[in-house]
């Protein structure tokens, strides 16, 4: 039997795409796009389970030559606090990549010590995925995927991707999801599994303070199907010249975004920024602001960017309904019922119209019970309590 202290020295080994923040910044103005809300999940994550425990981060970073201005990366290993930050190098050519990947993975793992180890793996990408398990077998650890999208959301995929990655995922130790329906999603065979929607990241100081003038707040997709362009024409009947509608994110046609835009002065595409931009803008805005549609599916598998950001900012925030937050925010924001225009204005209005005194202690509960479900302190809580039990199955 383990003595009772034993798995208090619990090392996580966490296999990703994420970097370190610093080194995002950096790294991603060397792409035309990166997917920040799968960087953001996961290095936040890392970070909550640092506050008490070592984690070795195998850090297989994304490259693509068609969308990557570097030619190649170099490998690299950096510490921070209890974090140690494994970069993998990556070879121009894919085959000799994948060959030399895994190579360095099994590398970085024999220098591990690996008593009461066990591995945290993402479950969207497949290279990851396959040397984190490989991993994970041939040193008999436990596996916990960490599920925070459905495969199919990835854009230029198919039907045969989806499979292949919930196949290869389907045999895990436990899951630890942003949603119940991804858990269902993933975790075939009912294995142990936890939930959460999002972790909240420090308060980022405030940039440009007073730079932006008023304005209205989202950060997201800004692709169609996700409500921006709803958001778009419901400004536009706001008629406001005083007020900015801000928007930041990826979107994969700008032309389109742009003569929907249409030349309004006070409508500005930010591009995709850094975590930290996001929060400090959300924190300087009138109003935060989710477009994202409601649909069984989206209920079911989606959690719209920023969403818990926005819940600890200080803002008011306007959201379509959302099964997961509405059950613990009903009174900490205005919830509208669908993405349409005219739904979308209404909560616009509502939230500009709020008295100071309402608005203030409306932004205060929202800040309070959002720190009390999702800050990193909590996090690491409940996370560390969750993978204990796995080492216990081990003894």
């Amino acid at each position: 039997m383990a003595s009772p202290n034993r798995t208090k020295f619990m090392k996580i080994i966490y296999f990703t795409t994420a970097l370190k923040k610093e080194d995002y910044v950096a790294f991603s103005s060397a792409w035309e796009s990166l997917n920040t809300s799968i960087q953001n999940l996961h290095n936040r994550l890392i970070r909550a389970l640092a506050l008490t425990h070592e984690v070795e981060v195998i850090s297989i970073r994304p490259f693509s030559r068609r969308y990557c201005k570097l030619r190649k990366l170099e490998p690299e290993t950096k510490v921070e606090g209890k974090i140690t930050w494994h970069y993998v190098g990556i070879k121009r050519l894919k085959i000799a990549r994948n060959i030399s990947v895994k190579a360095q993975c099994k590398k970085i793992v024999n220098n591990i010590e690996l008593n009461d180890a066990i591995i945290i793996t993402d479950t969207l990408n497949p290279n990851v995925l396959a040397n984190a398990i490989g991993i994970a077998k041939k040193r008999n650890l436990p596996i916990i995927g960490v599920c925070t999208n459905t495969p199919s959301i990835i854009n230029s995929t198919g039907p045969s991707y989806t499979k292949s990655l919930l196949n290869k995922a389907g045999n895990l130790s436990g899951y630890i999801t942003l949603t119940p329906g991804l858990n269902e999603l993933f975790n075939k065979s009912n294995r142990a599994n936890m939930s959460f929607e999002g972790i909240l990241d420090t308060k980022a100081v405030a940039k440009n303070k007073n730079h932006y003038g008023q304005y209205i707040f989202y950060n997201g997709s800004l692709e169609e199907r996700f409500g921006v362009y709803e958001l778009i024409k419901a400004f536009k009947e706001l008629d406001n010249p005083n007020i900015n509608l801000y928007i930041s994110g990826y979107h994969g046609n700008k032309e389109h975004l742009n003569k929907v835009i249409n030349g309004s002065h006070n409508i500005i595409n930010m591009g995709m920024l850094q975590s930290d931009d996001v929060i400090s803008l959300a924190n300087q805005s009138l109003v935060n602001i989710n477009p994202c549609p409601y649909s069984e599916d989206y209920d079911r598998y989606l959690i719209p960017d920023s969403l818990v950001d926005y819940l600890s900012a200080d803002s008011i925030l306007v959201s379509v309904r959302n099964r997961h937050f509405k059950k613990y925010f009903d009174s900490d924001a205005i919830w509208i019922k669908s993405n349409e225009i005219y739904d979308l204005l209404k909560g616009l209005k509502a939230a500009l119209n709020m008295n100071k005194t309402e608005r203030s202690e409306t932004i205060k509960k929202a800040n309070a019970d959002a720190n009390k479900i999702y800050s990193m302190q909590m996090i690491n809580r409940r996370t560390i309590l969750f993978l204990k039990q796995f080492l216990k199955q081990k003894d």
